[in-house]
């Protein structure tokens, strides 16, 4: 019974690999794993992580959150700085942790600076896109089982962090390895869904503003792009998101507390974000 209910679950669990969290498979590539067996479980969940030739991981489950879990488990323990770097850019927060001007890698979309890049995952996470997707009925939105996925991916993530210590240099004591909701995987899920359509508008989208000569032949001032406190942000922000050709005052400042406070964190992480970006995959 377990094994037939194990094969029902094969396909939604290869969605969430490839869909949700496209990692490489980078197990096969660091070392070869011997074949053993693990048995993760936290707060009601667990799983079965069953490890072959190459470090492979073939989940047993009985429901698709335990599915989840194993899967957010083992996804984890492979990658755990690729991920953790995927969540920051869906967060909108690469300016504040990797500095404002640094360049993405393209994983999540087109942006070419991780100041385009927060501006269009912020424009996204304020907007509450994701979770109006997420309230569409199924068959249009996600069923029941893929939202029990999700949980139990975000839920088998946590508990690895919460039961391992993280040896990879690339996050290694990095304040922006934390732990995820439900949301933030269907916010990386939304990310990689789009990448072919607005995910690679991203700088157009954030730089957009009304040409000037058809501005000021309507008689409206063309506005100056804000800065932040002086000496505190270098160069003025672009656009943030908007229905407006220009950002409203209150998107003024969100955009120049962005650009601001990653001129302040990133002066004293420029080790750990050099050490991140140096790692990741284009692939991840």
């Amino acid at each position: 019974m377990r094994t037939r209910r194990s094969r029902r679950f094969l396909a939604p669990a290869v969605a969430l690999l490839a869909a949700v969290t496209a990692l490489p498979a980078s197990a096969a590539d660091r070392h070869e794993r011997p074949d053993r067996d693990e048995r993760p479980s936290h707060g009601g969940l667990s799983a079965v992580i069953r490890y072959t030739e190459h470090g492979i991981p073939h989940i047993l489950a009985d429901d698709y959150a335990d599915l989840g879990f194993g899967t957010g488990w083992a996804q984890a323990a492979d990658q755990v700085c690729t991920l953790a770097d995927g969540f920051v850019t869906v967060r909108g927060e690469r300016s504040r942790f990797f500095g404002p001007d640094a360049a993405t890698d393209g994983s999540l979309s087109s942006a070419s600076t991780n100041l385009a890049s927060d501006l269009y995952f912020r424009g996204v996470r304020e907007a509450g896109t994701v979770e109006k997707l997420l309230r569409v009925p199924a068959p249009r939105g996600p069923s029941g089982d893929v939202k029990e996925l999700m949980r139990g991916f975000a839920a088998g993530y946590n508990a690895w962090l919460a039961q391992n210590r993280i040896t990879d240099p690339a996050c290694r004591g990095a304040r922006w390895v934390r732990p995820v909701t439900a949301l933030d995987v269907a916010a990386r899920g939304f990310a990689i869904s789009v990448l072919g359509g607005q995910g690679r508008a991203v700088d157009g989208i954030t730089a957009a503003a009304p040409p000037a000569g058809k501005a000021a032949s309507a008689g409206v001032p063309t506005p100056t792009p804000p800065r932040g406190p002086p000496g505190s942000c270098s160069r003025p922000a672009t656009r943030t998101w908007g229905p407006t050709p220009w950002p409203s005052a209150a998107g003024r400042r969100r955009t120049a507390a962005v650009c601001c406070s990653a001129t302040r964190t990133t002066r004293g992480t420029g080790a750990a974000a050099s050490g991140s970006r140096s790692r990741r995959s284009p692939g991840g």
